[in-house]
């Protein structure tokens, strides 16, 4: 389960219901923007690589025209 809170004092304020009981221990892991930016990207290349690796890309036989336009073309190449 990932959740997201803010900490106010010595508290942690959360966002959302949680559906545990009262006294449920928690462990909490603390990430700032940068890491999780860093951490979102790792796991998307991750992903892709393993779809790759997965599918057999070449039997679908897609030619590279298909892709030609869908680059947005406001950023650099």
């Amino acid at each position: 389960m990932k959740i997201k809170g803010i900490k106010r004092r010595n508290s942690i304020e959360i966002f959302q219901e949680l559906n545990i009981p009262d006294g449920q221990e928690i462990v909490i892991e603390i990430l700032d923007e940068s890491t999780t930016i860093v951490s979102g990207e790792s796991q998307f290349w991750k992903s892709l690589e393993k779809f790759r690796q997965e599918q057999e890309l070449e039997a679908v036989s897609i030619e590279p025209e298909v892709f030609g336009d869908v680059r947005d073309s406001s950023l650099p190449t």
